[in-house]
């Protein structure tokens, strides 16, 4: 028999890419360039079957080198139906459609009404201001910087709160717009007017004495904070109409000549800003309450109100032959929220 012949072997370089031959027995540098020489590969076989000709192992500095736990496979798993965890299988969100001018306008109303009713109370303080410089002019000169100053303060408030009057009660219509579409969608309906009508109805100067008390009515007997909204929608019917009439009474009592008339005519200003004011206060807490909010915007929650017995007459039997006392502990009443 002859003896098998040794395996021949050879090694690349891993920097000038050579192929060294090493016989049977391995080598790490190469003779060439003293780079590092991949791992063997016999002769006559391709170089990619070795998977894999270093590992790199991260230890810290002078630490012993970590023994290689060698793991054994485990069978892949198997399922006999479907699985039924995993992610919820849900729809795509639509992108939402970008909000309108309108709709940024209606939700700042609340912000609009709370400047006016602030503007036009100032506005008040103005008016009241100039009273007393008159009252006090009657007797000496005021000066002219206290002259000038009350000037400026009556006719920019009274601009402004005019202008930011305005806008909100345009966005206070826009904001009845959509608590009109949300309570009659509620009950499966569209609403019967048309926005233009709701607009135009709202905001004409002879019609708004009339239309907005109907609009806010026919919301409260949809809405579903009925009981609530019923109860102040005539009183801010009331306030509305007698704001209007007090506007006209100051427009006409400016046309009146005299000193005297002219002074009645700052008090009647001052209060018509104070009503307005008071209406513009009214508004908010209406929508507040169209909402489902408090007064002060927060959100309300339900009281139930549940009878507790008392402890005597949860311990103590009742019998038939025992006459009942004269004098009953009435039932408690716990507040449940």
């Amino acid at each position: 028999m002859t003896a098998p012949r040794p395996v021949a072997w050879f090694q690349i370089c891993a920097r000038c890419t050579r192929r060294i031959d090493v016989g049977p027995s391995p080598r790490q540098w190469c003779p060439v360039c003293h780079g590092v020489l991949l791992s063997p590969v016999a002769v006559g076989q391709s170089p990619m079957a070795v998977r894999r000709n270093f590992r790199w192992v991260a230890s810290a500095p002078g630490s012993a080198p970590r023994r290689r736990v060698r793991r054994v496979p485990t069978p892949t798993p198997r399922y006999d139906v479907m699985p039924t965890w995993g992610l919820p299988i849900a729809p795509r969100p639509h992108p939402s459609a970008p909000e309108s001018p309108t709709d940024r306008l209606a939700r700042r109303s609340t912000s609009l009404l709370t400047a006016t009713v602030a503007l036009f109370v100032a506005a008040a303080v103005a008016e009241l201001g100039r009273y007393i410089v008159l009252l006090v002019s009657r007797d000496r000169l005021m000066p002219a910087a206290v002259l000038a100053l009350s000037d400026a303060a009556v006719w920019c408030l009274s601009f402004l709160s005019l202008g930011v009057g305005l806008v909100a009660a345009v966005a206070t219509v826009a904001r009845v717009v959509r608590l009109r579409r949300s309570a009659y969608a509620r009950h499966g309906l569209t609403d019967p007017r048309r926005t233009r009508t709701l607009y135009l109805g709202s905001l004409l100067p002879i019609v708004t004495l009339l239309l907005p008390g109907v609009f806010l009515t026919e919301l409260a007997r949809t809405s579903e904070h009925r009981l609530r909204l019923e109860r102040l929608v005539p009183w801010w019917w009331a306030a509305w109409v007698g704001n209007w009439l007090l506007i006209a009474v100051t427009v006409a009592w400016r046309t009146v000549d005299g000193i005297q008339a002219q002074a009645n005519g700052v008090i009647l200003t001052a209060i018509t800003d104070l009503v307005a004011a008071g209406v513009a206060a009214l508004t908010l807490t209406l929508i507040r309450r169209a909402d489902g909010r408090t007064v002060r915007g927060d959100t309300r929650t339900l009281t139930r109100w549940t009878v507790l017995p008392t402890p005597a007459a949860a311990t103590t039997p009742v019998s038939d032959t025992t006459p009942a006392p004269e004098d009953t502990a009435p039932d408690q009443l716990a507040d449940v929220r």
